[in-house]
């Protein structure tokens, strides 16, 4: 995917932002971005929509969206290395999968050991969640703009 640069308000750009760092839907009605929770389910699917060309999708790949769109600044930091497993599980959050769903179609995981490799990718990444793994992930170059987020879905992969 060849990065561009949409037109998104100040507004907006700041609920992506907010979005990056893992806040929920809570956390944006608390910082004043809408005025209720169901505003925030609108507004972000709209943000979403406009990401992705009109398709609904998660969280995480609104924000993985918005930073190959130019739209969320990253600031590098230092390099992770994360095994094959996290880094899978990382790149289908940047998909859009929800944890069920890789697990569905992991032949070797069942949802509680992907629930619980998420909380080794967050805790390698400081990430408090999924959406802020893969800004994190965008942070330590895990994630770029042309990766083409090829999953393998927690089978080992063989060299």
């Amino acid at each position: 995917m060849t990065p561009t640069t949409l037109m998104f308000t100040t507004h907006e750009r700041r609920v992506l932002d907010f979005m990056a760092q893992g806040l929920d839907v809570q956390g944006l009605v608390r910082q004043g971005l809408y005025p209720t929770e169901r505003a925030v389910w609108r507004g972000v699917t709209e943000l979403g929509g406009a990401l992705s060309g009109g398709e609904i999708v998660r969280w995480s790949r609104i924000v993985h969206l918005a930073v190959i769109h130019n739209v969320v600044t990253i600031r590098r930091t230092k390099s992770v290395v994360l095994p094959e497993f996290q880094l899978d599980l990382l790149r289908a959050l940047a998909a859009g999968l929800r944890l069920v769903e890789y697990a569905d179609k992991s032949d070797d995981m069942i949802l509680m050991e992907v629930k619980e490799l998420l909380v080794l990718l967050c805790s390698r990444l400081s990430a408090n969640g999924p959406t802020n793994a893969v800004y994190r992930g965008h942070q330590a170059g895990l994630l770029t703009p042309d990766d083409p987020l090829h999953m393998t879905f927690g089978k080992a992969v063989s060299a």
